[in-house]
């Protein structure tokens, strides 16, 4: 017993990592289908068994009796009654009807016992094509289109829980940012000084915060002109932005660092335009004309 509860538990593990891994995605999405149209699949089940009894009482009663009309009437003819006895074999009692139909129903060369039984009975043929166009066309048909709408309703709810699972990440990645900001803001100003943000990296436990995000000591000045943007100081909305974005790869850090030169020499240029301005100017007061 111990070891099914194991078994079990294992197997429910392995769901948990087709349900995370991207690449097991399709087949989750089988796993879940299939499980979700078992009820479905259970009352189709039911329904074509009430339908294929309705349709044998009714043959039972139409064509086996014409079969064995037909067998009274070619008694004499030794071809005649071995046809007959073979199709009163497949068709002479209700158990035997309903077999039949299900040979009908998945299509498995029935029309070879539909030409024989039409032979003793023309109109039989109406009786077999309302069964298949019953239980075959609309019936068949019918649960593909629910199964595919469950399928679809389980792809829609698979996306709204994978976007409250990230919704759900982002909250947890706020919530430590924030408690790191706190314990860093020592002065409780609610901004991060130079040697805040230094001794930060010195101190054992957030030395490890830091390693925990990807960053080390040695990057302790760079990352700080990074999120700072130019007064000195870090305020929590700057902490909180700069280290969302470059959080992954080194390639978000140096998209985040090419911006912030760009931002940089944007200001260094409009303050040398302003400059240049201002000499112009006083130039053209200095030398009038």
């Amino acid at each position: 017993r111990t070891l099914t509860i194991l078994r079990v538990a294992r197997i429910g593990r392995l769901l948990r990592v087709f349900r995370k891994v991207t690449i097991f995605r399709e087949a989750w999405m089988l796993i879940r289908g299939l499980s979700d149209s078992a009820r479905t699949l259970f009352w189709t089940l039911v329904v074509i068994c009430f339908v294929t009894y309705a349709f044998a009482i009714f043959g039972v009663v139409v064509i086996v009796s014409d079969l064995q009309a037909a067998l009274e009437e070619f008694a004499d003819s030794e071809a005649d009654v071995a046809r007959l006895h073979h199709l009163l074999s497949m068709m002479g009692g209700l158990d035997l009807m309903m077999f039949t139909l299900v040979q009908f129903l998945s299509q498995d060369s029935f029309h070879a016992i539909m030409r024989d039984v039409m032979i003793y009975s023309g109109s039989s043929w109406i009786y077999f094509y309302a069964y298949i166009s019953v239980a075959v066309f609309v019936l068949m048909n019918l649960v593909t289109a629910i199964i595919v709408d469950h399928a679809m309703e389980a792809s829609r709810d698979d996306h709204e829980h994978q976007a409250a699972e990230r919704e759900q990440a982002r909250q947890k990645q706020f919530q430590e940012l924030e408690t790191l900001f706190k314990l860093m803001d020592t002065d409780a100003s609610g901004t991060l000084s130079l040697h805040e943000f230094t001794e930060s990296f010195a101190d054992d436990y957030l030395g490890k915060k830091w390693m925990h995000l990807d960053f080390r000591q040695e990057d302790c000045l760079e990352l700080f002109h990074l999120l700072d943007d130019g007064d000195g100081e870090i305020e929590m909305v700057e902490f909180f932005e700069g280290l969302r974005r470059m959080r992954g790869d080194a390639k978000a850090r140096d998209v985040l660092k090419l911006q912030k030169n760009i931002c940089k020499l944007d200001k260094d240029l409009g303050r040398l335009v302003h400059t240049l301005s201002g000499l112009e100017k006083g130039l053209e007061i200095a030398v009038p004309g």
